[in-house]
């Protein structure tokens, strides 16, 4: 398993399967922050809790809002980031979890950048 330094993903093959380079890549480290997935808002306001109760540290980013309601937006997308240290409890929790969710599943399958179904 590698880590891209750029996109802060993992992957098992030679190159990110988000930038698609190798240069970037090394060995992670425990500290290393780890996407975990990205998911929309109403998902985003369950995970962060599940993660919470679980004590797995975790920041969640913004990617950003196209309509408010009552000051919140229902249709941001937040991506979940977990030290790697923590990333396979973390991954074992949302997809035990998550099971009949596919949006979840895929969210976290493309986070890894795997494909298909798994």
């Amino acid at each position: 398993m590698l880590y891209c330094t750029k996109c802060q993903r993992l992957t098992e093959g030679e190159k990110c399967p988000a930038c698609n380079r190798s240069r970037a890549l090394r060995q992670p480290r425990a500290d290393d922050p780890v996407l975990l997935c990205t998911v929309r808002y109403v998902l985003a306001a369950m995970i962060g809790p599940l993660l919470e109760e679980e004590k797995i540290p975790y920041a969640k980013h913004t990617l950003g809002s196209s309509a408010l309601l009552g000051g919140v937006s229902f249709l941001e997308n937040y991506a979940f980031y977990v030290p790697y240290a923590a990333y396979a409890g973390a991954l074992e929790l949302l997809t035990g979890i998550f099971a009949e969710d596919e949006e979840v599943r895929m969210a976290l399958r493309e986070a890894a950048g795997v494909e298909g179904e798994n």
